[in-house]
């Protein structure tokens, strides 16, 4: 029986801090502001009405066609949205790829983003799965491709001040990760037709309640009068960025637990978390 070493490394130390500093603060508005010369205030003030209206919407296709894409995925044993190329072709690459479906949706606009932001959400769950690969999780269990969509609520600032820490948010996705893979592991992709299914409904409805924050923010970025095709691509390689980045240190710090125990790592987690609540974003993580 593996007895996980409560000890941490050095090295695995400041993971956790960048971790809690990027965690804590998600960057993506901040990021994408400073890249069009806008204030951040000023972004969410130009999208328009018709456009908030739709966010809510986009999350929700954006997140099933992801989910039906990570359910399929089980049974194919095979990633079948883009041909042959299979996670293992890296987040690098996908990177690119939702720059160029970027730079497609932004020759229309912001109501572009209905038919882009679905198709990039399905790029970025295969680039988030092959960062889950690369941190030990195994692809074939449900729970880890629902924990590869849960990253989509984890990039998204609090909705409330309880929700204040990655963790807490952590723990209340947990019973609807834990409760949506247990479905799909009885189900299969039969579930798929049962999307009205209290399990999944519950699941992708908390995960699109924080996405759509973000979807705001990258249409509003979108809604600056500039060159829309370049600007949709550098914005979408951002905000795909920034959800790898997500990844990485959820995945990362799963890792870690399975390695030294849930307990000790949260706690180095928490100590970081508190010594990033007294600092201001770093630029070198933005």
């Amino acid at each position: 029986m593996h007895v996980p070493q409560t000890s941490l490394s050095a090295e695995e130390l400041r993971f956790l801090d960048e971790a809690a500093l990027y965690l804590e603060r998600p960057s993506f508005l901040l990021r994408v502001a400073e890249f069009v010369g806008q204030p951040a205030e000023r972004l969410l003030k130009l999208l328009p009405e018709r456009a908030h209206a739709m966010v809510g919407q986009i999350a929700h296709s954006a997140l099933e066609r992801a989910f039906g894409l990570a359910v399929r995925s089980l049974s194919s044993r095979r990633w079948p949205i883009v041909g042959k190329w299979r996670p293992a072709a890296g987040p690098r690459l996908h990177v690119a790829l939702t720059a160029i479906s970027g730079g497609a949706g932004g020759l229309f606009g912001w109501p572009g983003a209905a038919v882009e932001i679905p198709i990039t959400t399905t790029l970025m769950m295969r680039s988030i799965a092959e960062i889950a690969r690369q941190n030990g999780s195994d692809l074939s269990d449900p729970e880890t491709l629902m924990q590869c969509l849960a990253v989509f609520s984890y990039g998204a600032p609090k909705l409330e001040a309880m929700e204040s820490a990655f963790l807490s948010w952590r723990v209340a996705m947990a019973s609807a990760v834990s409760e949506a893979a247990a479905y799909i592991a009885l189900h299969g992709a039969a579930g798929l037709t049962h999307s009205t299914a209290p399990a999944l409904v519950q699941f992708l409805s908390k995960i699109a309640a924080r996405f759509q924050i973000v979807i705001s923010d990258k249409l509003a970025a979108e809604a600056v009068p500039v060159a829309g095709a370049v600007t949709g691509s550098l914005i979408n390689a951002a905000f795909t960025d920034h959800f790898n980045r997500v990844a990485e240190f959820h995945f990362g710090i799963l890792r870690l637990e399975r390695l030294h125990g849930v307990e000790a790592v949260q706690a180095a987690y928490r100590r970081a978390a508190d010594q990033a609540a007294g600092h201001r974003p770093n630029k070198a993580l933005l």
